[in-house]
């Protein structure tokens, strides 16, 4: 039979079927779904169909489909990344890792670190106030949270706040970045994130081993000290489908 104009597409229709009753606690997390076969029988669609809404399914995090035995529910636990707590001077000021507010007990693998000397691009140097002739140092590393590739960074601090200092090292020392930048006198004040949703390049989807259309967060965040100037830019690509940003404000 025809589609009626404005009804929704069948194979959303499966989807949201399956959705509703991973929600409910039909398949918990990890468990196996139907075959594509008895979700054939069961939903009286074609094939096609069938591994389409499975396809929406995984794009949108829900599941995973493992070679040879079938369709599972994700069972990833999602990084709760707070914003506001994360980079509280309580935090790294004390020495800890920012990750920690996202983590707990988890794993984590900053992956691939690279350090490097070079002349700050166009928009870094707008953004930085610098001249086309200063240096920045560049920090580039992708984050592997319980062995996942989760995250891509590249930071951005002038020479003249780095240089000396372990920020020009892979380890940077307890409290990170910000430490070592308030020990030399350009203490972070206050911080502003700017983030959107898109679709990722092929080397992002290669780089955070994506599974079919899952979007990307693109988040840069500025760092200013006690006289309004930018003392860090981080660029950040996070997998969408493992993060829920919060932001907790206070009263």
């Amino acid at each position: 039979m025809p589609r009626k104009p404005g009804a929704p597409l069948r194979y959303r229709e499966i989807a949201d079927g399956l959705r509703r009753r991973i929600e409910e606690g039909e398949f918990p997390p990890g468990a196996r779904l139907p075959t594509e076969r008895a979700l054939v029988n069961e939903y009286t669609a074609s094939p096609g169909t069938v591994r389409a809404a499975l396809g929406a399914l995984r794009d949108e995090g829900l599941v995973e489909s493992r070679v040879g035995s079938g369709w599972y529910v994700r069972s990833w636990r999602p990084i709760v990344r707070n914003a506001l707590k994360r980079l509280s001077a309580d935090q790294w000021g004390e020495g800890n890792s920012i990750w920690g507010v996202d983590i707990d007990d988890r794993e984590l693998v900053a992956d691939g670190v690279q350090i490097e000397h070079l002349p700050a691009g166009p928009e870094i140097v707008q953004v930085l106030g610098l001249s086309e002739s200063d240096l920045v140092w560049r920090r580039s590393r992708r984050y592997l949270v319980d062995g996942v590739p989760v995250l891509r960074s590249a930071s951005y601090i002038p020479d003249d706040l780095a240089h000396g200092t372990r920020i020009t090292q892979v380890d940077t020392g307890p409290g990170g970045v910000y430490a070592r930048l308030a020990e030399a006198g350009f203490k972070p004040m206050r911080f502003r994130e700017d983030l959107r949703c898109r679709m990722p390049s092929a080397s992002e989807m290669d780089d955070l081993q994506l599974a079919g259309s899952t979007p990307v967060v693109e988040l840069v965040r500025y760092a200013y000290d006690a006289t309004g100037r930018v003392v860090e830019v981080n660029r950040m690509i996070l997998d969408a489908s493992r993060y829920l940003l919060r932001y907790d404000f206070p009263s």
